[in-house]
This record gives structure tokens, sequence and C-alpha cells, in this order.
């Protein structure tokens, strides 16, 4: 298995993917997974989750140590209305959030080196105002996350021994896990009660949200996705 970081260090890595997650639920909508239309008629799957392809346009990203943050704008084909009925209902989608992660062909879930902990990002934003809407295309400018009014950095808790990633959730109804909310990128199959006990069934399978339950599903002296930060130093009176 090659990992990203060096997969973009060679003269061939691969196809390139950019898969993003529009979420429209903070207005009564749904949660739209899309990607570029290269993949024409099928799309990928990545972390158990589909993305259906459409004629996509991200522009105006930039990394830079000053000034104003940027603010990147989004082209979506309007041809098929998928998001002209998201519009009629639910208006231009002012303040939902979009999410853009960037992989590789490879390691999407029927690639040769499938893996869904192999990506970068995400790049997280905020509609901020649409741009154009017309039979051809909707067209929206975006604000980085962290580009809000009462933003601050950190912008969470930093608490040492407790992690508060969503973990992913068993469902009953189809026998496997929903990776749609998790934060957490194991997808492993040995699986822990919250105390760290193994159980035979997956859908006993809970976190303990601790840094032994992350060396018990990524393996001791691995690299452990943790949102916790064990490096801080206890508070004392």
């Amino acid at each position: 298995m090659t990992s990203l970081a060096t997969t973009v260090q060679t003269s061939a890595p691969g196809e390139y993917v950019e898969l993003f997650r529009l979420d429209t639920s903070s207005i009564g909508g749904q949660v739209l997974y899309f990607c570029q239309s290269a993949f024409e008629t099928k799309g990928p799957t990545f972390g158990g989750v589909y993305y259906t392809p459409v004629d996509v346009e991200f522009e105006g990203m930039e990394t830079n140590v000053g000034g104003s943050l940027p603010r990147p704008k989004v082209r979506v084909a309007n041809m098929n209305g998928v998001f002209q009925s998201i519009i009629n209902q639910y208006g231009d989608l002012l303040g939902c959030q979009i999410q853009r992660v960037r992989t590789f062909a490879q390691y999407l879930d029927d690639g040769a080196e499938a893996d869904p902990t192999q990506y970068r990002g995400p790049d997280t934003f905020k509609i901020e105002r649409k741009l154009s809407e017309n039979p051809v295309y909707v067209e929206w400018e975006l604000s980085a996350n962290i580009d809000q009014e009462g933003k601050q950095l950190p912008g969470r808790q930093c608490i040492r021994d407790t992690c508060l990633w969503r973990y992913r959730q068993f469902n009953p109804a189809t026998g496997n896990f929903d990776y749609s909310k998790a934060q957490c990128l194991y997808t492993g199959s040995n699986y822990f009660d919250r105390n760290g006990n193994p159980v035979a069934t997956r859908d006993k399978d809970q976190c303990g949200r601790k840094l032994s339950d992350c060396e018990l599903r990524f393996g001791k002296g691995n690299p452990l996705y943790t949102s916790a930060f064990p490096g801080v130093g206890r508070v004392r009176a």
C-alpha cells in the first residue's frame, strides 16, 4: 500500500479525483454527494459513500500567508434539474456547507489500493451567495468555514484524553456500517465495545473515545486518527 503523501511525489500518481459533499440539512434539505462527470454514468464510491457524476468546476482556491481568505467559486451543471429543484424548494442555499475531498482513483473503493483514509481535506466552505443561475449551470461564491463573523482559532476546545470524532454507526436494516456522518477513519473488521473488550459481531462495535481504543483499531505504534490532543499539558491550579 502506497500512501497518498508518497503517491503525489511520483511522476505518475494516477487519476486525480475531487469529491464534493453539499449539506443542506440546515435548511431542511438532504446531503448530496457528487463528483466531476469524468466518471460518466457511473460515479465512484469512497468510504462506502456513492458520489453522483456531475459537471462541476471549482476555482479560486489558493493558499497564502497574509491578507483575506480566498473566496472560491463552485459551478455545477443544472441540466439534469437536481440542483434546480433544490433551489426551487429551499432557496439559494445560503449558509449551507460544502466540502471538497481530494484523492486518487486507486484509493477508491473499487481501486487497486482501496483505502478511504488516503485523501486530502476536507476543505470546508459555506455558500456565501449565488452568483448565477440559468438552465446550463448554477454558480455560488463560497467562504472558508473559519471566515465567519465571531469565529476564533482554535475553533474547538483542546481535550487531552478524549476523542470527539463521530464513530461509524451500525445500521440494523442493512446489516452494515453507515459512514455517511462518520469522522473517524476506521473501517476495519475488528470489533470492540466501549470498554475495549473484543466483541464478535459488528452490531456491538462501539468506541470508548480513548487513545487505547484507537490503538486497538489502528494498531499500537501506527498513526492514530483521533481528535484528542495527547500532547496538551494538564491544567494545574
